[in-house]
């Protein structure tokens, strides 16, 4: 890991734009005039100092040396982010990185954040030149600023995909390919029981509502009309297909076990070996923790699956995915020095978030091959994954991405969606009756926000 840190800190470089305008447009308002300012701050986030976060803090500290900055990891589950919370309640967080939309809509509407819209328009920080989209307020107020995306795809272990003669890895493919696939990488015990799942979803419940994002490009939860979209035939088939490749044939790993007990998709995939493939926003995050995560097959990559052939994939992109700001009073005595951590970290700073298998997307951030950041070198990265499948699919943010900005009642929308999503995939319901009931009290919460 020590040679990861070393490749960060001096393989990793600012983009220089076509004009030097542009470029100060970016990025005149991000350093202080003074850089000498002092202060400390608590900065928290989901990723510990190996995962790049030491490589960060002291790049800022070589621009301001008087901030101290504490970092403090904390689990991005729900155990995670309810301590988090009641972390920043007790004035214990003074800067905070959130993972996931509706955690950061939570702190938005709980106002945990500071409103940092007077500081932004002062300073003139234009979100759409910097991030690519304004859309990220709550009440036309702004309390965060975006700070990183994910890319979404299937990793696969090769030695079962080249065992069961699937050939070569698709550029494309449909949901269906897919099943087929999982089913063919299947391994069973001499008694008929499953050894091995071929598939698997990602461990989060609502990952399969981005079936729909796949095809809409943006608020899988909302239809047009801001109504909730769980009775669209491409959420309810979504869930569907899941419970079948679950509870009925059996070829991916079942979603209820990982609630039950508390899995997350790598463990299933790089640890205990519980399945062959698996849908994932960040498994390259994990492959060069040899220590933790050691494993002795290469890992391909897939794109994330289609309904069908030919259709523009939202999810093949880079989508946003966490916002950053500030918890504490702008009377704070550190409060100068948390803005200027803030702004500093969500520009660039996030370069580092490579270290942690997420995209950055400050449009100001360039990266160097992702697998030299992660691995050293490529010839690295050979040996843990194909090398040309990872260039093909992971992070490329040129191609279409899925995001979110309708934000009614999405706090609850979400803990009903999660809710009946899982009595379908518990075997309690069927997913037409467990989306058909979430969407009728979906839409009883969101006309009520309105």
């Amino acid at each position: 890991m020590k040679k990861l840190l070393a490749i960060l800190l001096t393989v990793l470089m600012l983009a220089s734009t076509a004009a030097i305008a542009e470029e100060a447009d970016l990025t005149s308002w991000i350093l202080e005039d003074d850089t000498s300012i002092s202060g400390t701050i608590s900065f928290w986030m989901p990723f510990n100092g190996s995962q790049g976060m030491d490589a960060l803090i002291a790049d800022f500290n070589s621009i301001y040396p008087n901030i101290t900055v504490e970092l403090n990891t904390y689990n991005n589950n729900s155990d995670g982010n309810m301590s988090v919370n009641t972390s920043i309640l007790a004035g214990e967080v003074d800067v905070l990185a959130s993972f996931g939309l509706s955690n950061a809509y939570t702190r938005w509407e709980s106002n945990m954040y500071a409103d940092l819209t007077d500081l932004i328009e002062e300073e003139g920080i234009d979100l759409v030149a910097n991030w690519g989209s304004d859309a990220f307020k709550y009440e036309d107020r702004i309390y965060t600023l975006p700070c990183g995306g994910l890319s979404y795809y299937v990793a696969i272990n090769m030695d079962a995909w080249n065992a069961a003669g699937l050939g070569e890895l698709p550029t494309e493919w449909t949901w269906d390919e897919y099943l087929a696939a999982s089913e063919a990488m299947t391994e069973y015990n001499d008694d008929g029981t499953v050894k091995v799942y071929g598939g698997s979803d990602y461990h989060s419940v609502n990952y399969f509502t981005y079936a729909r994002g796949s095809i809409v490009g943006k608020n899988a939860y909302y239809k047009e009309d801001g109504t909730a979209a769980f009775d669209t035939p491409e959420i309810i088939n979504a869930l569907e297909r899941e419970v079948q490749a679950e509870l009925v044939d059996q070829i991916w790993f079942p979603k209820a076990t990982y609630r039950g007990d508390n899995l997350q998709s790598q463990q299933i995939f790089l640890v205990e070996r519980f399945a062959n493939s698996c849908i994932t926003p960040n498994m390259v995050r994990f492959l060069p923790d040899t220590e933790n995560y050691g494993v002795d097959f290469i890992v391909g990559f897939a794109p994330f699956p289609v309904e069908e052939k030919g259709q523009v994939n939202y999810m093949s992109g880079v989508s946003p995915f966490s916002h950053a700001g500030i918890c504490m009073d702008p009377s704070d005595e550190d409060f100068d020095a948390a803005w200027a951590f803030l702004k500093w970290y969500s520009t660039y700073g996030v370069k580092y978030l490579v270290a942690a298998g997420h995209q950055p997307n400050w449009t100001g951030t360039e990266v160097g091959s992702a697998l030299e950041l992660l691995f050293g070198s490529e010839e690295e990265a050979a040996k843990y994954v194909d090398v040309e499948s990872f260039n093909r699919v992971v992070g490329d943010s040129t191609l279409p991405s899925y995001y979110e900005d309708e934000l009614t009642a999405y706090t609850d929308v979400n803990s009903i969606l999660n809710e009946y999503a899982m009595y379908a995939l518990n075997g309690t319901m069927t997913a037409e009756e467990a989306m058909m009931e979430a969407d009728a009290l979906a839409d009883e919460e969101i006309a009520a926000a309105r």
